[in-house]
């Protein structure tokens, strides 16, 4: 005999919100995008403007944009999965990995005007990247399809990396 309980589903538990932790990953995000916009600008110069540049690259103005929009995706889909608590300490780690990766590139790239390390760093970046889509996706599967924009801009990036490497 059923009863009114067992017509009523259980309901989820909503997940806290963690504000702070919502802070705390913007914060890294705007970091990691001055870090990066910095080590670029120290190495802009003549060797940069002496590169052969792919046809397929986007224009300058693409670039800043497209970052902080992949940024803010990336903060939001981080706090996303942080709410769920200790699970998602492995992802929030990779997370971590790949901050110093992207902020890494910037350097290979440009102060240190080495586009095969930065080559060699964005293929490994890359791999963090889809290992991170497929752990977000594990927790909270909206935080794993916020990160595709991220895999789909550095699949160009890395594209664009490789073919300096080739023509220079």
């Amino acid at each position: 005999m059923r009863t009114i309980s067992d017509s009523n589903p259980p309901q989820p538990v909503p997940l806290p919100a963690r504000k702070g932790l919502a802070v705390l990953f913007g914060a890294l995000s705007v970091a990691t995008l001055a870090a990066g916009g910095l080590l670029t600008q120290l190495g802009l110069g003549p060797w940069y403007e002496g590169l052969q540049i792919p046809w397929f690259q986007p224009p300058a103005w693409v670039f800043t944009p497209a970052w902080t929009l992949i940024f803010i995706l990336l903060a939001i889909a981080t706090w996303r999965i942080s709410r769920h608590g200790p699970i998602a300490r492995i992802a929030i780690a990779i997370y971590g990995v790949q901050l110093v990766l992207n902020a890494l590139w910037s350097l290979f790239f440009f102060p240190m005007q080495s586009p095969e390390l930065a080559l060699v760093d964005a293929v490994v970046l890359m791999a963090v990247i889809f290992v991170m889509i497929l752990r977000y996706a594990r927790i909270d599967r909206i935080a794993g399809v916020m990160l595709v924009p991220y895999a789909c801009w550095m699949c160009l990036a890395t594209a664009i990396n490789l073919w300096i490497v080739l023509h220079n």
